[in-house]
């Protein structure tokens, strides 16, 4: 496992060494901002000429940024000025003191009114509605589903700690009702994991027939966890619907799960704030649906890759994971040159990816759909809680003649931030705009890149019950989705 303790003990020798030279913050503004980074950033209080790529920024760590410096009383500044100036001082002169922000106050919970139904967001309506076989490329479920390799697994002690974090978690006990709204249950029934003593061909059972499930929103429960034994060994299968949980969801799922079963007693940190707290406290920008109106005219088609068949024509589609992975040094090497060019690791992958499809496309201008799990920070508790807080983002790729790696990593990295900037209004409502006008029955972006470096790295290692050893997912109406973990 990772030694967290040393590894800060590093960044903090560097840091002071740097600070020696640089010098420390100057004046109220620039002291209040190395306040803020070091907090969000988890380093020592930077010197003013860090760089928050540097001190390991990236896009959803600026957008939480930008709501730490309101809330501090801090004003001026945009992700866009942050990704141009992304030292501590040439940031800190954009930007003017003033009273903090009372509007991101934290949300009020209601918990009186916790078990009403509730909208669900854009995206799981399009996950719920997705499904069905009605559409192109549908009947099939958001679904992720993992196997786990274990020795000598306590699978009683496994299920009494998935029931403690049912009991714990909101949206593990959700459904959906049939006008489309979700809601939570107070109670449900104790699960049961079960277990069946077997050898290869029960193994390939059990993946052939939850990998590829379709569960029903309105039929709790909407995860399933299997196991089969082989003598000291247990293979367990985890099937999430992905209509409920997004990737961080399933990164807290696991490590609960991890620590219910090494101790069924463990004091888990309270949870303050649900879900559905957190839908109801949210509203699109009217600016922000401006500024996506006025760019659908330009937004560049989604990659015209050749095809094998008509997508229209598949019933039921089937997904395979292809995977491919890259040692230690190189993707060390390569964070460092990205932060040497004031790049994120993502930009330059999600880059990579547009380049090879505009290869492969009719034209090299393109729309990537890139899948975020962005949360408000709106709550103290809010980066603990389950639920689907997936939004999804378009993003253009024009490249032009002349233009070096760098400049074509710049450029989408800049459209990222811009979207991002303006990211009440989701993807699918930009879709619905642009079918609306041209007069399409439907628009769709289904080629797409989803990071989760970040997120993935806190279940690198063997968790208690085993080691993941084979992994799916699937997304209704896509073609490619490129997911990029650590």
């Amino acid at each position: 496992k990772i030694d967290r303790p040393a590894v800060a003990r590093l960044l903090q020798s560097r840091v002071a060494a740097a600070a020696v030279t640089a010098g420390p913050p100057r004046g109220k503004v620039e002291t209040a901002l190395a306040e803020i980074w070091a907090g969000l950033l988890g380093c020592p209080v930077p010197h003013r000429e860090a760089s928050f790529f540097a001190l390991g920024g990236d896009s959803l760590l600026a957008t939480r940024l930008l709501g730490r410096m309101r809330r501090a009383g801090l004003y001026g500044g945009s992700l866009r000025e942050l990704f141009e100036h992304p030292r501590l001082k040439d940031f800190a002169a954009l930007l003017r003191p003033g009273a903090p922000a009372t509007a991101t106050a934290p949300l009020e919970p209601d918990p009186a009114n916790r078990y009403e139904p509730f909208d669900p967001t854009d995206v799981q309506r399009a996950y719920w509605l997705g499904r069905s076989a009605e559409f192109a490329l549908g009947a099939v479920g958001s679904h992720w589903y993992w196997e786990f390799d274990g020795a000598d697994v306590d699978v009683d002690r496994l299920e009494r700690a998935w029931n403690l974090l049912i009991a714990r978690h909101e949206m593990l006990r959700a459904v959906f009702d049939a006008d489309g709204r979700q809601r939570i249950q107070q109670a449900v029934p104790y699960v049961t994991i079960p277990v069946t003593d077997g050898g290869e061909d029960e193994l390939a059972e059990m993946r052939e027939r939850l990998s590829a499930r379709i569960p029903d929103p309105g039929r709790w429960p909407l995860a399933a966890i299997e196991a089969v034994r082989q003598g000291d060994q247990v293979r367990i299968a985890f099937s999430f619907d992905f209509i409920v949980l997004d990737a961080l969801s399933i990164v807290i799922v696991f490590t609960e799960l991890a620590a219910l079963y090494a101790d069924p007693g463990a004091a888990l940190p309270p949870l303050g704030v649900s879900f559905r707290d957190y839908l109801l406290s949210i509203a699109p920008d009217p600016a922000d649906q401006d500024y996506w109106a006025d760019r659908l005219a330009e937004l560049p088609p989604p990659p015209e890759l050749p095809l094998a068949v008509d997508p229209g024509q598949i019933g039921t589609p089937r997904f395979t994971r292809r995977e491919v992975k890259i040692d230690a040094e190189q993707w060390k090497a390569l964070r460092e040159r990205a932060r040497e060019h004031g790049v994120t690791p993502a930009s330059v992958l999600a880059t990579a990816y547009a380049e090879v499809l505009a290869a492969w496309s009719a034209q090299p201008s393109l729309t990537l759909n890139l899948t975020l799990f962005d949360r408000r920070d709106v709550h103290p508790d809010i980066h603990r809680i389950l639920g689907d807080f997936t939004s999804l983002l378009l993003v253009p790729h024009r490249p032009q003649t002349g233009d070096t790696v760098v400049d074509l990593v710049r450029g989408l990295q800049e459209r990222i931030w811009d979207g991002m900037e303006h990211g009440s209004v989701s993807a699918i409502w930009v879709l619905r705009e642009l079918a609306r006008r041209t007069g399409s029955p439907m628009a769709s972006m289904p080629v797409v890149f989803t990071s989760a470096l970040g997120v993935s790295d806190e279940l690198a290692g063997e968790l208690p019950f085993g080691r993941q050893i084979w992994g799916i997912s699937q997304t209704p109406q896509v073609w490619l989705d490129c997911q990029v973990t650590e």
